[in-house]
């Protein structure tokens, strides 16, 4: 643990009075200052407060101690304020790993107001369906679209995705109309390969969850691939909003099973966990996190896919 943390929580308790005190001005559990001050004890060789049921009394070792870690803590401080004051503008190569099909459709805006804001940096953006290794692949910070599994990244949510299943009236034209989500399987279906399952789709109506086994001729792995063999009237498709929204909109697809939806997928910006960030992915995080309005979907156009990126 940081030696600092640990004479921080020692001043406090000794101006406090009590490990409690200590624990609310610093803002962390009670269980935490104690610990620090007993690491401390063991550094020093030398018990700094007598403990008793009901009080807390500094010992004279910690008298001494006391103005010494004051003087380190203030001169730690202004360290660390002259280098946040000082902090340099960012530099050097930003790699970013974004979903294909929706790095397409919102990045290009964000990146461009990026390198104009920050131009001492160059950016390296990897378009993938996959969800790659950051730390193998270099890259400091990514986009995914998804339920996330335990990892070690941090992961900071920045909206949703809505999603939408759709076909085209020349497709649906002919055939017997899908009335519930078991009608599928007698239906051409444009499946998602990186989808798990992605033979089942997943749908919620007032009488609860439905999950329908599907099939077809076209199995992709990029979202804006789907929207094309469903404009092919190869069969009926999840679409992400960003890939359907056009085509309801103009009537060149159609909702298929509108009494039943489809959830929405969380949007994250995942990176490695570190201690800090360098300059370039902060600021590029902070932007992210500035014009995330830009990848909500307004109430009047949302229904609701799956992403494929």
């Amino acid at each position: 643990m940081d030696r600092i943390d640990c004479l921080r929580a020692f001043v406090r308790t000794l101006e406090g009075g009590s490990f409690s005190a200590a624990a609310k001005e610093l803002g962390i559990g009670q269980p935490a200052i104690s610990k620090r001050i007993a690491m401390l004890e063991s550094e020093f060789g030398t018990q700094l407060f007598l403990r008793t049921t009901r009080t807390l009394k500094p010992t004279a070792e910690a008298h001494r101690i006391y103005e010494l870690a004051r003087q380190i803590l203030g001169s730690f401080d202004m360290a660390r304020s002259s280098v946040e004051e000082a902090a340099p503008r960012p530099t050097g190569t930003l790699r970013i790993g974004v979903p294909s099909s929706f790095g397409r459709r919102y990045m290009m805006p964000i990146i461009a107001e990026y390198v104009r804001n920050y131009p001492e940096v160059r950016v390296d953006i990897r378009f993938s369906e996959r969800f790659v290794n950051l730390v193998e692949e270099g890259i400091e910070l990514a986009l995914r679209i998804g339920h996330l599994e335990a990892s070690t990244l941090v992961a900071r949510r920045l909206g949703t995705v809505q999603r939408h299943l759709v076909a085209t009236p020349t497709y649906l034209h002919g055939r017997p109309l899908p009335r519930t989500p078991d009608d599928l399987g007698s239906h051409q279906c444009i499946v998602y390969s990186r989808m798990s399952p992605a033979h089942q789709w997943a749908f919620e109506s007032e009488h609860g969850r439905h999950v329908a086994s599907v099939n077809g001729p076209i199995h992709v792995d990029d979202a804006d691939a789907m929207q094309e063999a469903t404009m092919h009237h190869l069969g009926i498709a999840i679409l992400p909003e960003w890939n359907a929204a056009d085509g309801l909109r103009s009537g060149e697809l159609e909702h298929v099973l509108p009494d039943y939806g489809i959830a929405a997928l969380p949007l994250h910006a995942v990176y490695p966990e570190t201690h800090w960030m360098t300059p370039r992915a902060r600021s590029f995080l902070n932007l992210l996190v500035e014009r995330a309005e830009h990848f909500a979907v307004a109430p009047s156009e949302s229904t609701g896919i799956h992403a494929g990126g």
